[in-house]
């Protein structure tokens, strides 16, 4: 059970001057506030605060969450423009106990120190970027890079989500291009650093073209999702180049969950496809030659593919889909 932000300091205290045992310990405090230490589970190395932080004409709304990360995750930031809004998401892991303690309580502030890169930005959630209507977004932080977001899922489409987002930031995958395809899912993110770079047709996958290989494609276990009759070869497109198959632990406790398909290189380790499809205990193993990643073969695993243990907590990449919502009232959460 939480305790309100305001009790968060004595409990810290309390909880320092007991003598660590087992893992790392980090501050978990949800979107209302609520706080309290948690021991991370084997695997979470990192404590993590996510901020999300949006303004509109003047007005400013500043959400946080903390809690632990798996070993891979990374600090990262984007930025883009949707209406009249700028949404602000960064993420920040560090590695000892509590050091991810919230700060004092204060007034959120959007920054405005030194401009940096000049980026294209737009938001499927005003169709800004299916309609062209991109606007400039100055970058705030130094080491930010133009930004080209794209994450279709089906055939469940849900409205409102953010399939195209495009901005600053300083994202995993970059310098880009990366992403996974198959017949369900289309993930890609591409970065660049030079002025409005990130510009032109939105990025779609049927517009990339073929590179010649064939890879199996399915999600699901093996009696729904990635059963035989459901898993098809799938033509790769674009970067992705290699066939990826990935299993590990669904969000409801399932274990193996499949995911087969396209993938560029970096997707062949971990950390793409567990922020992605938020799967535990994770295996991934990419291959390069025709339909190698049948269910029956052993695909040739990939050196950053070994099992890592832990939840995936927030990408950036691919729930940008909450930000739309948050103004009116609701933070959605993969």
């Amino acid at each position: 059970m939480g305790v309100p932000l305001a009790l968060l300091p004595l409990l810290l205290l309390v909880e320092t001057c007991i003598p660590a045992t087992w893992g790392l310990r980090c501050v978990h405090c949800e979107r209302a506030g609520r706080c309290r230490v948690e021991e991370c589970a084997p695997g979470q190395d990192l404590c993590r605060s996510t901020a999300l932080l949006v303004w509109e004409e003047g007005e400013e709304l500043e959400v946080v969450e903390t809690g632990c990360a798996h070993s891979e995750k990374t600090n990262r930031t984007m930025s883009y423009r949707t209406g009249m809004q700028v949404i602000t998401l960064t993420e920040a892991v560090c590695g000892s106990d509590l050091c991810n303690r919230p700060s004092p309580a204060r007034a959120p502030k959007f920054p405005r120190s030194r401009r940096y890169l000049e980026c294209v930005s737009c938001a499927s959630s005003d169709l800004s970027c299916e309609r062209g209507w991109d606007r400039s977004l100055q970058c705030r932080h130094p080491r930010e890079q133009c930004l080209d977001v794209v994450t279709h899922r089906s055939p469940e489409e849900r409205p409102g989500d953010e399939r195209h987002s495009r901005g600053c930031g300083n994202l995993p995958g970059c310098p880009g291009p990366t992403g996974f395809h198959n017949n369900h899912t289309f993930h890609f993110l591409r970065c660049c650093n030079t002025t409005k770079c990130n510009g032109g047709p939105v990025p779609e996958l049927q517009n990339m073209p073929l590179n010649g290989l064939q890879c199996y494609s399915c999600e699901g276990n093996s009696t729904h999702g990635c059963s035989s009759e459901e898993t098809s070869l799938t033509a790769c497109r674009g970067p992705m180049n290699q066939c990826l198959e990935a299993t590990g632990t669904d969000g409801l406790g399932n274990p193996r969950y499949t995911v087969r398909g396209c993938a560029a290189p970096s997707w062949c380790q971990s950390l793409h496809v567990a922020e992605a499809y938020s799967l535990t205990h994770l295996n991934v193993s990419c291959c390069t030659g025709n339909g190698c990643n049948h269910p029956t073969q052993d695909g040739q695993p990939h050196m950053g593919g070994a099992p890592r243990p832990g939840p995936a907590h927030f990408s950036l990449t691919v729930t940008l889909l909450m930000t739309a919502r948050l103004w009116g009232g609701t933070l959605l959460w993969t």
